[in-house]
């Protein structure tokens, strides 16, 4: 196994791009997030992009918000406007 961590090098988004994330594997009211990636690591020996979404994406009254913890395939960068 490597020990070396996950470099956003490897993918096709940067720390702080806009991103649309495919939810519909992940548990919440969401199938998709759109925000704002914060962190790229490795946990059990699997790449995890961490995206911030807005509260504005969620029903009133969720228990669910902050950051989604995503695999690297889920993701999808936006076009910068």
């Amino acid at each position: 196994m490597s020990t070396t961590a996950p470099s956003f090098e490897e993918y096709d988004f940067d720390r702080g791009d806009h991103v649309r994330a495919d939810w519909t594997e992940g548990d919440g009211p969401l199938d998709v997030v759109v925000e704002t990636v914060t962190e790229v690591s490795c946990s059990g020996g699997n790449v995890i992009v961490s995206v911030e979404a807005a509260d504005d994406q969620y029903p009133d009254h969720s228990i669910y918000g902050g950051t989604h913890d995503c695999a690297p395939g889920w993701v999808e960068p936006l076009e910068q406007s």
